[in-house]
């Protein structure tokens, strides 16, 4: 008989003289030796279950501290840090160098094209000359476009990095269901979204132009 074996025996054992002490005691008193021997026999039948609870309890803790280890070590692989302190500010320059390029780029072209519009026709050579360095300087603000590009790419690059980290920590975190449906953005955000519900459309959104002009 293995030992498992013997230790459920001994816990039958126990708990059936247990039974028949007390049906024995139950209808008098009972003297302190009656007490005492029925107190060890109560401690001896609860030691294999507290022993069995013990061993379940120290495998479950063991079981969680080596989850917890191991989510330290792949959490460190996502470098948080290195996203709130390089990649996100980064982007934030990222985007507002774009967006000054394109307000720079816009005064130029306006100022060229309003020069344009005043130059003095009477003189056509002179008009000419106007026209030919406007149209230049028009030219080179619109150069913006091709530094602008290389920033709004490096941004997007960015996201992509922030969200495979993302992902990869989803997946040791064990969240497998991540409702699309799920709003998680702020009351700020949702006025501000609210405000915007008729704003700028992408490429085969919103409303045509054309249909708005035959509309008229």
């Amino acid at each position: 008989m293995n030992t498992a074996k013997q230790a459920k025996a001994m816990d039958q054992d126990a708990l059936a003289e247990l039974s028949v002490r007390l049906k024995k005691t139950g209808k008098g008193d009972m003297s302190l030796n009656e007490v005492m021997g029925l107190a060890e026999l109560m401690t001896a039948s609860l030691q294999p279950l507290l022993r069995r609870i013990d061993t379940t309890l120290q495998r479950e803790l063991r079981g969680i501290l080596t989850r917890i280890s191991s989510l330290r070590e792949e959490i460190s692989k996502v470098q948080a840090d290195d996203i709130y302190s390089n990649r996100i500010p980064e982007m934030g320059r990222e985007l507002s160098a774009v967006v000054n390029a394109t307000e720079n780029a816009t005064n130029d072209i306006m100022e060229a094209a309003e020069t344009m519009m005043n130059a003095d026709r009477a003189d056509p050579e002179k008009f000419a000359r106007v026209v030919d360095t406007q149209v230049m300087a028009i030219f080179e603000a619109c150069s913006f476009q091709d530094i602008t590009g290389q920033r709004v790419t490096k941004v997007v690059q960015t996201v992509e990095v922030i969200e495979g980290r993302i992902d990869v920590l989803c997946q040791m975190l064990e969240i497998n269901d991540i409702s699309s449906n799920s709003d998680a953005r702020t009351p700020a955000e949702k006025k501000r979204n609210a405000r915007l519900q008729h704003g700028p459309a992408h490429a085969g959104e919103g409303n045509n132009q054309a249909d708005i002009d035959a509309m008229f």
